[in-house]
């Protein structure tokens, strides 16, 4: 009669087992909701200052728009910045969206270099336009 009962348990524990297997292959979980563009473009816009800031100029460039990379070679991109300062540090700290177009703020400290002005750091809030083209938001230059 033992017998019995721990064949009927270890019955019962291999039929839950194989109902929580078969369960977990028809529950679905539900994918996570749309980034909004304001999130989009808050990443993207920082990914690309932390190219600039790091002199990543290749890779800022792929931020660009397709009207700017079609006119502007990546390996030419460094030359739209000059040499006057470098980057040291860039936030993105506000993002405006439209339907088509963001507004982003970016809290901007450079290091000057130019004759008279060697080592001094400027800080200033910079405004930058991003636009949705073919589903994906890019860089406009002005």
């Amino acid at each position: 009669m033992l017998s019995l009962i721990r064949q009927a348990r270890a019955a019962v524990a291999l039929l839950l087992a194989a109902s929580a297997l078969w369960l977990s292959g028809c529950v679905t979980v539900a994918p996570a909701s749309p980034a909004t563009p304001e999130e989009v473009v808050s990443q993207r816009s920082q990914e690309r200052w932390d190219a600039l800031v790091a002199g990543n100029f290749e890779k800022a460039w792929t931020y660009a728009s397709p009207a700017t990379r079609a006119i502007v070679k990546q390996s030419e991109y460094h030359k739209r910045f000059g040499a006057a300062g470098s980057w040291k540090s860039a936030r993105v700290f506000q993002v405006t969206c439209e339907p088509d177009k963001c507004l982003v703020r970016v809290d901007l400290a450079t290091q000057l270099s130019a004759k008279g002005f060697k080592n001094q750091e400027i800080k200033a809030i910079i405004d930058e336009t991003w636009v949705r083209e073919d589903g994906q938001w890019w860089f406009q230059e002005s």
